[in-house]
């Protein structure tokens, strides 16, 4: 198996680096959604210019819808270090210390840095998500030496599943 981008070769049996990065462009890994955004902008475009007679509306409109989804067309870089994370995207480096980091969830697509030790309504708009990027075992292992990992499902860590968002016990069969 080759090498994740920036990754050093080291022993199977070598702890986590003190550094790993990675890159992840999802619009050059997959093509064809690329190409469906590109002409759904397109259409919305024309509709817009076709309804409204505005075309700094009918332009303005998809250069947001494309802005929104900026992480998908641009490369995203990551690099995870001893003192925290960084993320560079669209010319904007963002970065968190590992102390701000409580706990991370895995699922099948990366990794997801949460700042609350139990799940809660903010942390998607606090937290950091880590996709993969063809790296899953040295991104697992690295933040598994700085945060409690908690696999999805609730497998490892908790010993319990996550809590439904309604009590089971209502006996109201609706209907």
């Amino acid at each position: 198996m080759p090498a994740p981008e920036g990754s050093a070769s080291a022993p199977p049996e070598a702890a986590a680096p003190a550094t790993l990065e990675w890159s992840v462009w999802p619009a050059r890994e997959r093509p064809w959604a690329t190409g469906v955004l590109l002409v759904s902008l397109a259409i919305l475009s024309v509709l817009i210019a076709q309804a409204t007679q505005d075309r700094v509306l009918a332009i303005a409109a998809p250069v947001f819808v494309l802005v929104s989804v900026g992480s998908f067309i641009s490369r995203t870089h990551y690099r995870l270090t001893a003192h925290g994370i960084e993320v560079k995207a669209l010319g904007v480096s963002r970065a968190r210390p590992w102390g701000e980091m409580r706990r991370a969830l895995v699922d099948s697509n990366g990794v997801f840095l949460s700042p609350f030790e139990k799940r809660n309504w903010l942390e998607a708009y606090r937290g950091i998500r880590l996709p993969f990027g063809g790296n899953r075992d040295q991104v697992v292992a690295f933040v598994e030496t700085r945060l409690p990992v908690v696999l999805e499902g609730g497998g490892a860590g908790t010993g319990r599943k996550p809590r439904p968002r309604r009590s089971d016990s209502s006996p109201d069969a609706g209907g």
